[in-house]
């Protein structure tokens, strides 16, 4: 099996400081060299994941530590762990997940669910947020379209971008599963009297009764497919679902991709779509600042964590019943090679990061009117189509915003005759031309029989919107009025 080898190092400094103040060291300390330290060999191929090869260097970064004393010794997290936050043996801590709303709405229907605000200050302190966005942006270099969201142009740093890329390989599969598992088991060092906040759903939620109050009211039911598949998630130890997936990469992949996606030479692998199902299950429009699917602050969410942790769960009972150990080596060195890599991006973030745009939410919107704003943008951020729970203001998927607190100016201009990103040859919405309008054949269910062919700028992600319904939701009178804007011309306000 042709390995190709990815090199990186990230060495933190953290000081064992005598006193309790201050925050737990870590990125602010960061010493990066590329090309020494823990290595990630990555295999493109399909016979299995990657593995790694240790080499741990340790390096002393200024400024780390709990206490911000004179440090006593080196202090490696990607080794060691990371020592028990301040605030874990505090008494106003909460368990559980914290209300949200948006600012000037109380509307117990439009509440979102983060993590407890100490975690939210850490991970906001140490740039996991963004460097949660560049792990995934660096898989997308070599993709059609790829790149992601990065802020940083993490592309550009070609000696780090990785073989296996998203959704391409079990590699990449086994990647995700590693490099989440990194960071829940951190968290879970962080604050391990807190720990519940980052585990897992114990089995495929089924019915409201499985889901924290707050999203009961929320609740519908799943499609055959996804809750068929569910159910293998929790089987996943039974013989006949240990047959589907070979190796763990397999797995990896079937766990996170994308509905309709599916692995090369791959012959007996169920429904695709788990990852992002999830996720879009608990997506609220019109609450998107720390929303699930907010792909730029997605890990404040308490479900991300829920959704996260299961997955992790089935990987290890499908370990498990392969004979595999969480305190095999291997394993180990390849949670040490996704922390390091981890450590490289949140470097080249503090020191490259753009801020770029940055929304006010209180900042008045334009008064606007036309068929666009009174007709069609009501349909697109209805809370039954759920269009503006993925694609807002910020952190929209497939950089495509559709609602939010944005100006009905600014949606169409992202909109009329731009390249989708996931539809192929097609452009989003092409005036005059619903049939030939991405957006339109997504609304419709008709993208994955429109002949979608990859281009050198977009994938073909021809699933259902919204993904977590199983089908469309928007009616056919709501499809005739978003058919008639296209055909008129796609104006946008006056």
């Amino acid at each position: 099996m042709a390995l190709t080898t990815l090199s990186l190092s990230a060495c933190v400094g953290e000081s064992n400081g005598s006193s309790s103040g201050g925050s737990e060291g870590g990125a602010g300390g960061t010493d990066v060299t590329a090309g020494t330290g823990g290595s990630l060999s990555q295999s493109s191929s399909q016979s299995g994941p990657s593995s790694v090869s240790s080499g741990v260097g340790v390096g002393v970064g200024g400024g780390g530590g709990e206490g911000g004393g004179t440090p006593s010794h080196p202090f490696d997290h990607c080794v060691e762990g990371y020592r028990p936050h301040p605030t874990d043996s505090s008494p106003e801590m909460k368990d559980g997940p914290a209300d949200f709303f948006p600012p000037g709405n109380n509307d117990p229907n439009i509440v979102d669910t983060t993590v407890q605000p100490e975690v939210l200050k850490w991970m906001y302190d140490h740039s996991w947020q963004d460097a949660h966005v560049e792990w995934h942006a660096i898989r997308g270099c070599s993709v059609p379209g790829g790149g992601g969201l990065s802020r940083v142009n993490i592309c550009s740093f070609t000696q780090l971008v990785p073989e296996d890329q998203n959704c391409q390989t079990p590699g990449d599969g086994y990647q995700f599963l590693v490099f989440h598992r990194h960071m829940i088991q951190a968290l879970k060092q962080l604050w391990p009297n807190h720990s519940e906040q980052f585990t897992g759903f114990p089995k495929f939620p089924t019915s409201a009764a499985d889901v924290p109050p707050q999203w009961r009211s929320a609740w519908k039911d799943w499609d055959a497919a996804a809750l068929e598949a569910g159910r293998i998630g929790d089987e996943i130890d039974k013989p006949e679902n240990l047959a589907r997936f070979p190796d763990e990469g397999t797995l990896g992949f079937w766990l996170q991709c994308n509905v309709g996606q599916m692995l090369r030479g791959a012959t007996n692998m169920p429904w695709v779509g788990l990852h992002f199902v999830l996720h879009a299950k608990w997506a609220r429009p019109g609450n998107t600042t720390h929303g699930v699917n907010n792909t730029s602050a997605n890990i404040d969410n308490y479900m991300f964590w829920k959704l996260h942790g299961w997955i992790d769960n089935v990987w290890e009972k499908y370990r498990l019943a392969k004979g595999l150990l969480p305190t095999d080596q291997k394993l180990k060195d390849d949670l040490v090679a996704q922390c390091r890599e981890m450590d490289t991006e949140i470097k080249i973030i503090q020191e490259k990061l753009d801020p770029g745009e940055v929304t006010d939410p209180n900042e008045p919107l334009p008064v606007e009117s036309g068929f666009f704003h009174e007709r069609v943008r009501p349909i697109l951020e209805s809370a039954t189509n759920l269009c503006t729970g993925c694609h807002a203001e910020v952190g929209a998927n497939a950089k495509l915003t559709l609602g939010g607190h944005v100006s009905s100016r600014k949606i169409v201009d992202g909109l009329v005759n731009k390249p989708s990103t996931g539809g192929g040859q097609y452009k989003l919405v092409v005036p005059g031309d619903p049939d030939h309008s991405w957006l339109y054949l997504k609304a419709s269910g008709r993208a994955e029989t429109a002949g979608c062919q990859q281009s050198s700028t977009a994938q073909c992600i021809t699933g259902v919107m919204p993904p977590s319904t199983g089908g469309p939701t928007v009616s056919a009178a709501q499809l005739e009025v978003l058919r008639q804007w296209i055909l008129d011309g796609a104006e946008g306000p006056p």
